[in-house]
């Protein structure tokens, strides 16, 4: 979808399955369908069912949307393109509820939908940041009650997240945020944070220079070795 794309654009594009399958067609396969198991090119659409391919070679049927978010979906493509939208659009990205108003479905159709989205947006390699990256934690879930507001950390999930002055953002949920979790997690390669942050000198990070770890005045400045930690 382009960059500058809006609902009006979206529905004029994508309005029916068939263009839905079109735009995906040319995004898997940028010189024709291909057969997806044995790479042959001779392939014919199977007129009785639609959006179906069928392969000459080997026989094999199959469409654009085997081995996508797509695949074993009653939902129409439309509704997933409209999903899809919404959920890149919206700053805060979309609840499983908002959703099922929004498309009108089932709240189980709708987590569905945020869940196969999501796992689909994931950067499976994404890059290191480098530069100045500043590094801090939070706690993420709601009230409970019973519970006093100093008791948070013992309900809800500690987050690291990791912000490249001016470029982009690493998040990791870990298992507790104490000084050894967040110092490694920080230089974890495999969690793709960079060795070099800055944090408060109040904060868990401050700690005394190592040979890999330097410190200054505005706080801990680590730069990653590139160590892998049991943590990720």
């Amino acid at each position: 979808m382009a960059a500058d794309m809006n609902l009006p654009m979206l529905f004029s594009q994508y309005g029916t399955d068939e263009r839905c399958r079109i735009v995906l067609g040319k995004l898997r396969w940028s010189d024709g369908p291909k057969c997806l198991r044995c790479g042959e090119a001779n392939v014919a659409a199977i007129s009785t069912r639609a959006g179906m391919l069928r392969c000459r070679a080997c026989q094999y049927q199959f469409s654009v949307t085997v081995g996508t978010i797509f695949n074993d979906s009653h939902l129409p493509l439309t509704k997933w393109f409209l999903a899809t939208y919404l959920m890149v659009e919206s700053k805060k990205s979309m609840s499983a509820n908002q959703l099922k108003r929004t498309l009108d479905v089932s709240y189980k159709t709708a987590w569905y939908l945020c869940h196969r989205i999501r796992a689909a947006m994931h950067d499976l390699n994404p890059a290191l940041l480098d530069g100045i990256v500043e590094v801090d934690e939070t706690y993420v879930g709601g009230k409970k009650r019973g519970i006093g507001s100093g008791n948070y950390r013992d309900y809800k999930t500690a987050v690291i997240g990791a912000v490249k002055r001016g470029g982009g953002v690493r998040l990791k949920v870990i298992d507790k945020a104490n000084k050894k979790t967040l110092r490694v997690c920080g230089r974890c390669s495999n969690a793709r944070f960079l060795a070099r942050t800055i944090k408060s000198p109040r904060s868990t990070w401050t700690s005394t220079s190592t040979s890999r770890h330097s410190a200054s005045t505005t706080g801990a400045i680590r730069t990653c070795s590139g160590t892998r930690c049991s943590n990720c």
